[in-house]
């Protein structure tokens, strides 16, 4: 007699996913790991290491015309100086604008602080931005610049000695005589002076100036000074202009701080018309920039891009593009009588800067934007080595086909690097990396920042269409709105062949672990073999009497993770990905887990 044979049970295997890193668009989406996707948006990775929606965005103000600039106010109670259109304003924490000055170029802007004022670089005027009784006030800097001394201790006849070089924002000079007791005449270091009134002192007290041959540079006094007995004793105030020194400055839109071990002058570059030079400011001083501080830094074939500031050094990182180097070493030595030297190091050929304001440093490593997407700085401090390497290859296929990488704009916020280009936003998070050092990175939409400022614990940024937007918080009201309209956020899975390419595979059961919230909930897809088989939508809410919906009642009370059971099964398909998100309207969303349990079946013929 045969025996019967019972059938076997079916081996039921389980592929789980319990921490996730960022997105993975470098990797063909059946080699990703199970901890990253190949293709998510608007997610970021909670204070706790799960994905959570991004929070949205609310309208502060609407200029008008296209934000250019957004600068935090020093000492400014939370305020921002706003440069939309030709206009620069005060934004008040309340929304409210209030113009300082027209007349600024329409284009993008940079501003840097010193000496408790904002000064404004837009590659027309150089601007300064301060209080001034209490009130704000924005004057162009040649206004209020550094007047040099440039010759000291002068005999009425001229010569002495050369002490100040001039200042490139400002035509004004002095010179110091010592007078001898008889002459009137004294004969200055330049010709050809401006019509500019010529002022003079004796002994700190002004004296009349009778007349002035501007052409030989020769000013006589109604009377002679005293003998000064070899102390300067007489100051002659005129102008002399040099055509194009203003410009010099006006026309920059870079800057970074050095000096150091002290951020003690500014370096200004970014002049079209002197791409590869840059020009140091005075100590502590940036109304004032000699005529012989500047530098060129390789050829005009290359333009400096921007400055990274990293342990003692400075690197002026260039375009790139020819046969030398993208990137110099600025350092700091004291000379012998004790005047500051800012000798330069070749570095070594590599990518290239492309966006001017797309640099920021994450942590204590410095990021530029390339054309072959994010770079960053690696070095140490002993040493002084440098070396550039890719921080974003998991996302160069999207970024670097971005149409206007050159206009990136970021800014480091709260541990994240935000690279917004477009409407399209690409967030390095710095506290979860990968093997090679690289942060995990994270992709959003409809995100159309295209300058960013920090102020008052809380991100900003304008728009090209005249909004100032500031990013909400997480626990405030209507936080998962992007200025009303509804976010859609999702993660997908790699194409997963579960352990066996050859054979069919039938899906058991999906159980998402989600966060839930007061009001949340989830649609999931399957999709086997690239094809999209199966939908389920699922809320999971939190009793609230704030959210209180009788068509979504829920009793649920304890805000812990909640797995669901997805009920479809999928039956004969070699490759399965699962996608699990949420696109509804001022709803939060939370994936702490994945699970995924299915059997193995016969061969693919």
């Amino acid at each position: 007699m045969r025996a019967y044979a019972f059938p076997r049970a079916e081996t039921v295997h389980e592929t789980r996913a319990e921490r996730f890193g960022g997105i993975d668009l470098g990797t063909h989406p059946t080699k990703v790991g199970l901890t990253r996707s190949p293709d998510m948006k608007n997610l970021v990775a909670e204070e706790t290491h799960f994905l959570v929606k991004r929070p949205g965005y609310k309208r502060v103000c609407t200029p008008g015309t296209p934000v250019y600039g957004l600068f935090p106010l020093p000492d400014g109670g939370g305020a921002l100086l706003c440069h939309h259109g030709d206009t620069l304003s005060v934004l008040a924490q309340d929304g409210t604008l209030t113009a300082l000055v027209t007349g600024a170029a329409c284009d993008f802007s940079a501003a840097f602080v010193m000496g408790g004022a904002l000064y404004v670089l837009d590659g027309a005027t150089y601007r300064v931005v301060k209080q001034e009784a209490g009130v704000w006030k924005a004057r162009a800097v040649a206004e209020v610049a550094f007047v040099p001394t440039t010759t000291i201790n002068a005999p009425p006849t001229g010569g002495g000695t050369a002490f100040e070089p001039v200042n490139l924002l400002t035509p004004c000079r002095i010179n110091t005589f010592v007078g001898n007791g008889s002459a009137t005449q004294f004969f200055l270091d330049v010709k050809n002076l401006d019509s500019t009134a010529v002022t003079a002192s004796v002994n700190g007290t002004a004296v009349t100036v009778s007349a002035v041959d501007r052409t030989t540079g020769v000013v006589t006094l109604a009377s002679a000074p005293p003998n000064g007995n070899g102390v300067a004793n007489v100051t002659i105030t005129f102008a002399k202009t040099v055509n194009g020194y203003l410009e010099k400055i006006n026309k920059c839109r870079i800057a970074g701080l050095y000096g150091g071990k002290n951020d003690t002058r500014v370096f200004l570059s970014g002049n079209a018309d002197e791409p590869a030079c840059d020009w140091q400011s005075g100590l502590y001083d940036p109304t004032y920039f000699p005529d012989t501080g500047y530098t060129r830094i390789g050829s005009d074939a290359s333009a400096i891009v921007g400055y990274v500031k990293q342990y003692e050094s400075q690197i002026v990182v260039k375009e790139g593009g020819t046969q030398e180097a993208t990137q110099y070493l600025r350092t700091y030595l004291m000379a012998d009588d004790g005047s500051a030297l800012y000798p330069l190091k070749q570095g070594a050929l590599g990518a290239g800067a492309l966006a001017r304001r797309g640099f920021a440093s994450l942590g204590d490593t410095p990021l530029f934007v390339s054309a072959r997407g994010v770079m960053g700085v690696y070095g140490t401090a002993v040493a002084e080595q440098r070396a550039i390497r890719s921080a974003s290859r998991a996302i160069d296929p999207r970024l670097t086909a971005e149409n206007d990488l050159a206009h990136a704009c970021a800014a480091v916020f709260e541990d994240k690097y935000y690279l917004a280009v477009g409407t399209h936003c690409y967030v390095a998070d710095g506290r979860i990396t990968d093997e090679d050092g690289a942060p995990a990175w994270y992709y959003w939409d409809n995100f159309p920042a295209q300058c960013f400022a920090e102020s008052g614990g809380a991100l900003y940024f304008g728009t090209a269409d005249g909004r100032v937007c500031r990013m909400c918080r997480a626990d405030e009201e209507h936080a998962y709105l992007d200025d009303g309209a509804a976010i859609d956020a999702y993660w997908c899975t790699p194409v997963l062949s579960l352990g066996d390419w050859s054979g069919y595979k039938s899906v058991r059961a999906f159980f998402p672990v989600l966060m839930p919230y007061s009001r949340s909930g989830a649609r999931v897809r399957y999709l086997a073999d690239g094809n999209p088989v199966a939908e389920e939508t699922h809320n999971l809410d939190l009793f609230s009497f704030a959210t209180f919906n009788f068509s979504r009642l829920s009793f649920r009370c304890v805000p812990g993770a909640s797995p669901f059971h997805m009920r479809r099964t999928l039956r004969r398909c070699t490759t399965v990905q699962l996608r699990a998100g949420n696109d509804r309207a001022d709803e939060p969303f939370g994936l702490l887990a994945l699970v995924l349990r299915y059997t193995r079946g016969v061969d693919v013929k």
